[in-house]
């Protein structure tokens, strides 16, 4: 059993199947093929059920991916850290849409003036996304909003950030205190579905047995303001995303009658990552970034 071996394994549980993996891997179909096969041989144990001429991963399939994978990273890091040893190093970053927009591009540019000799690649998408790439050591880290339950990926609450109501400036609700009643029925603008800022909402809005109609759903903040701003519907979003829209006037806040939307965000990275001085120090980097955002706000 080699390493060839398990990333063979590892390409066949990511596509599906034996001609995919092929595919992706640049090599002939049988010998992926014949590769599964010495890998059961190997173990004893069958890794895949072959129904229907399709693959469908066993248990004991399931435990050997999650071990196969951790020895990719581990191998991976090895060969990053040994062929870069006299280089100044690169990172590679990992955000959701709404730290993505609001607070890692500065804390980018704050870290490009400290420290110009590494390269930074930023990848920003939804936080279900950004872990599964965190787990196939994609990313070295990342910053996203929500907790995380994998017990490969480490975490550490990094800030608190609350959600606004916003509506249009002629809303009738812009400026006002609204019982939660008052929102039954509501047209509602949101983040895409996979978003925790919008499973946040809904659950408060489905708690209380709100009914509500989403009418518009975007990854991009630009677009919710936007919408909201030509009265389209009601929103509830991050304040970092809303604050210049609300001082421009352009949308006005509503407040819902005991009721504080918080979620916190964290730094994430795999359990099994190691974490070299840059970034370490970006991590310290944001962190310290943090309370300055903090201090300008209040």
């Amino acid at each position: 059993m080699t390493l060839r071996h398990i990333k063979i394994f590892i390409a066949v549980c990511d596509t599906g199947s034996t001609t995919a993996a092929a595919k992706e891997l640049y090599i002939a179909q049988p010998a992926v093929s014949f590769a599964i096969a010495e890998l059961e041989h190997y173990y004893g144990q069958k890794l895949f059920d072959r129904i229907s001429n399709r693959l469908r991963i066993t248990e004991a399939g399931r435990r050997f991916l999650e071990y196969s994978r951790q020895i990719v990273i581990l191998f991976d890091e090895m060969e990053f850290e040994i062929k870069n040893w006299d280089s100044l190093g690169s990172l590679r970053i990992g955000s959701n849409v709404t730290i993505g927009n609001n607070f890692l591009p500065q804390c980018v540019k704050a870290f490009h003036n400290s420290c110009p000799g590494i390269e930074i690649e930023v990848t920003v998408d939804n936080s279900a996304r950004i872990e599964q790439l965190i787990l196939n050591s994609k990313l070295d880290f990342a910053l996203i909003e929500g907790p995380v339950f994998n017990h490969f990926i480490k975490s550490e609450l990094f800030m608190d950030n609350s959600l606004v109501f916003i509506c249009a400036g002629e809303h009738p609700w812009a400026g006002s205190v609204i019982e939660m009643e008052q929102m039954d029925d509501c047209s509602f603008i949101m983040r895409e579905r996979d978003s925790f800022e919008r499973k946040l909402l809904t659950e408060l809005l489905q708690m209380n047995k709100i009914r509500f109609r989403t009418v518009w759903q975007s990854v991009s903040y630009q677009a919710i303001l936007k919408a909201v701003e030509k009265n389209l519907g009601i929103a509830a979003i991050s304040y970092q995303a809303a604050k210049e829209y609300l001082a421009a006037g352009k949308v006005a806040q509503f407040y819902v009658k005991g009721v504080e939307l918080k979620r916190e965000f964290y730094i994430i990275y795999h359990q099994n990552k190691f974490l070299n001085k840059p970034a370490k120090d970006f991590m310290a980097l944001c962190f310290k970034m943090k309370e300055l955002d903090r201090e300008e706000n209040e």
